[in-house]
């Protein structure tokens, strides 16, 4: 990877791709946020939008954390095999298409989402609790899983969990096991588990900060960031997008029933749409989840609060040690931990 993606490279870089006529032809080139794992930059013609993305070698985090920069490529191979699950699906949802792939340069291009789609993230956090959108990513994420399983030609191109384990497993569970020795068995339990397992093809970040929403005309939910895709335990999936809502619903206490009844919402919807139970392992992953996003490399940045972050800890170590495995139970304890 000789080329250094960036606002002010992109223009040559596509002219010189010949995917557009000369870097005369961009009006707009601007980083995008959320650039940890990849420099990410969206670029306008006066007739076209690409987003642009090239994973960094080393995370951009205080921790030393290398990743392999093939991800990106894997990337566009999840990305692709999304699109076709879904296609002949009446699902209110997509995923950004794939317009070109550069193997040297380890740059991948996909279509621009929407001007006016917003990132749900920022309506959770914002106090806006959209109970179709938890509906939608369940549905979306139950007939991935359901259609990618144990379809073995489907699943060959993500044999390899380097990306889940450099990304994931290593800043997550490791990290928190060494951690926090009195749970350590559990974590160790439950990442051997999400090791072995073959199952189906795993997004690996399935969380609200990669699902946009448009809903000014017609509603539909767009599908982003697949670099950690896997073919693997279906339950990191599940736990991970109901991580999400939980710790929102501990972050803002006072709305904390309503990120719950999404976060129920998201796992009836997924769990409608698949032929096997993975409730009592979602919530096991759920309680690792949640000690990792206090104690991992990765902590959630808009947790800044002590006491905030001493309820999660005191939920997820309950929850391994207890040990809760039920989604109704789980609930419970967050609302009387949060009370």
């Amino acid at each position: 990877m000789s080329f250094t993606l960036s606002p002010d490279t992109a223009a040559a870089y596509l002219a010189g791709r010949g995917e557009i006529a000369d870097p005369s032809a961009v009006v707009e080139a601007a980083e995008l946020g959320g650039g940890v794992s990849n420099r990410v930059v969206m670029v306008r013609t006066g007739e076209d939008c690409l987003v642009l993305k090239q994973p960094r070698p080393n995370l951009d985090v205080e921790a030393d954390w290398p990743a392999d920069v093939d991800r990106v490529h894997n990337e566009a191979a999840a990305t692709r095999t999304y699109e076709a699950l879904l296609a002949p699906t009446e699902l209110p949802a997509t995923v950004p298409g794939v317009r070109f792939e550069d193997d040297e340069d380890d740059v991948v291009g996909f279509e621009c989402a929407p001007d006016d789609a917003r990132m749900w993230k920022a309506d959770l956090l914002g106090g806006s609790v959209d109970v179709r959108v938890a509906e939608a990513v369940g549905d979306v994420l139950g007939t991935v899983h359901e259609g990618a399983a144990d379809e073995p030609e489907r699943l060959a191109p993500f044999e390899s969990k380097l990306p889940f384990d450099q990304l994931r497993i290593d800043p997550y569970h490791r990290t928190v096991a060494r951690r926090h020795p009195d749970v350590a068995g559990a974590v160790e339990a439950a990442t051997e588990r999400l090791l072995d397992s073959k199952r189906t093809l795993v997004h690996g970040d399935y969380s609200p900060k990669n699902v946009l929403v448009e809903d000014d005309d017609t509603f539909r939910v767009w599908i982003l960031d697949f670099e950690v895709a896997h073919r693997g335990d279906p339950t990191f999936d599940t736990a991970f997008m109901l991580n999400h809502l939980f710790i929102k619903s501990v972050y803002n206490a006072d709305r904390g029933a309503e990120y719950r009844e999404a976060a129920r919402a998201f796992f009836d919807a997924y769990d409608g749409r698949v032929t096997w139970d993975i409730e009592a392992e979602t919530v096991e992953e759920l309680g690792v989840l949640m000690l990792a996003r206090v104690d991992g490399k990765s902590p959630v940045e808009y947790v800044e609060r002590t006491e905030t972050k001493e309820t999660l800890r005191r939920i997820a170590k309950r929850t391994l040690t207890d040990p809760i495995r039920d989604l109704d139970a789980f609930e419970r304890l967050v609302r009387t931990e949060t009370a």
